[in-house]
């Protein structure tokens, strides 16, 4: 194999804006995000974004319903309605946050505002909390309310030890249909930001992410960055990072963010889903063996080299650009009376904020199923690797590979390892913050 990128195979193929798939009379604005579009492709990575009807780039769009408050209030109904009317008319795909237990109120809303906009239903995914309804019962109920089309079930402490939740997940895994998230925090790129909970699943790319915000997200596959021997081509590959945040940064400005909650929350944080994957490839590549210790920390190594460069070009672009709103609203001296203790506050944190402000809230999004090498089923073997999430900010849980090898058993094992890994990913940013 040479060190040149190749084709690759992509995890979300229709989402990826291909160079002959942009309209023509873009537009000024649309011309220039087309050919950042382009140079990504070019340098072998994809933007994951849709066309809007009107020609547009478009992030993906999440909504959340409060069930008990569209059951019971028409003006919350009608709200609702509205919102989903307006993306799906839109052409977008939409991904909608139940919480609460009258999920059919909210499947029959949701099935109205598609009838009214000449959308497919099947353009709509929803998310529920793992102790509504168990899988197979909300499945039948969205088939039946809404038609076929995804729906995600958050994980918790209840679900881990519910035996009959793991065998109705278990029989639908090959439909596509139901499918687990179970990131339930959202971590930042910079220590002077909170976690956010993760409410919401973007959708077609799977990123677990706070419900109603905005996220400029870029695939980009570390295997397509490899000599013959499996070796990165380095300085290539590091390139490639920076030139992700750097294009991430400029298309964050000419992207269209459909909803109000959207562009505010574009505005105030600038988040970009950088999506690495591609590992299980490179360790097959390299013919090293998974379940090593030694290729565990090799692992580990690359990933805290990738987060290292993200982040510090995120910071670099920080130095150079006005301060992220959302640092400066986090300013605890904010709400300090004047005087020696506020001042002394506001000293200290814009210390702070000069050796740790970034540009982008959040950075570096990794999916569990990017550890298995791609086109084949998957090898148990790999699971080993999924310590390496720990340096996630966010977590995506789309392109599972074939699990024919694989029982429930497994199944429920792999990913109870996984959602433990995740619970401690404060611990790996903190690492990362030091080196």
């Amino acid at each position: 194999m040479s060190g040149e990128p190749d084709a690759g195979p992509a995890i979300i193929p229709e989402m990826a804006v291909n160079r002959d798939c942009l309209p023509n009379g873009f537009g000024q604005q649309g011309d220039a995000a087309g050919q950042l579009c382009r140079e990504l492709e070019i340098a072998g990575m994809e933007p994951l974004l849709t066309l809007d009807s009107e020609g547009s780039l478009v992030g993906g769009v999440t909504l959340l319903a409060d069930a008990r408050d569209t059951s019971s209030s028409e003006a919350a109904a009608m709200q609702f309605r509205q919102q989903a009317f307006d993306i799906l008319a839109n052409g977008l795909p939409l991904s909608v946050s139940i919480r609460g237990e009258a999920v059919g109120c909210v499947c029959d809303l949701l099935g109205l505002a598609a009838r009214d906009a000449g959308a497919l239903t099947s353009k709509i995914e929803i998310v529920i909390e793992g102790g509504t309804m168990s899988p197979r019962d909300v499945s039948d109920l969205r088939f039946e309310r809404l038609g076929e089309g995804v729906v995600h079930v958050r994980l918790d402490c209840r679900l881990l030890r519910n035996p009959q939740t793991w065998h109705e997940l278990w029989k639908a895994r090959d439909t596509g249909q139901v499918r687990l998230t179970y990131a339930s925090q959202v971590m930042s790129s910079c220590p002077l930001l909170c976690d956010e909970a993760a409410t919401a699943v973007i959708p077609v790319t799977g990123i677990q992410v706070p419900a109603g915000t905005a996220w400029l997200s870029i695939k980009l596959d570390v295997s397509r960055f490899v000599d013959e021997r499996g070796q990165l081509l380095d300085r290539a590959f590091e390139d490639a990072l920076r030139c992700c945040v750097d294009i991430g940064e400029q298309l964050h400005e000419l992207v269209h963010w459909p909803t109000p909650q959207m562009r505010h929350d574009a505005w105030l944080n600038r988040r970009l889903a950088i999506l690495v994957g591609g590992f299980g490839d490179l360790v097959l590549r390299r013919g090293l063996d998974p379940q090593r210790f030694a290729t565990l920390g090799e692992a580990n190594r690359l990933l805290l080299r990738i987060r290292e460069l993200l982040v510090g070009q995120s910071r670099a672009i920080a130095r150079q650009t006005p301060q992220l709103p959302a640092i400066d609203e986090s300013d605890p001296s904010r709400g300090f009376p004047g005087g020696q203790v506020r001042n002394g506050w506001r000293a200290r944190w814009l210390d702070a904020v000069e050796s740790s402000a970034v540009r982008h809230r959040n950075i570096l999004v990794l999916s569990p199923w990017s550890l298995f090498p791609a086109n084949q089923p998957a090898d148990y073997r790999f699971a080993d690797l999924l310590p390496v999430l720990r340096f996630a900010d966010a977590c995506s849980l789309y392109g599972s590979p074939g699990l024919s090898s694989w029982n429930v058993n497994k199944f429920k094992a792999f990913h109870r390892r996984a959602w433990a890994v995740l619970q401690q990913r404060d611990i790996a940013h903190r690492i990362a913050e030091r080196s």
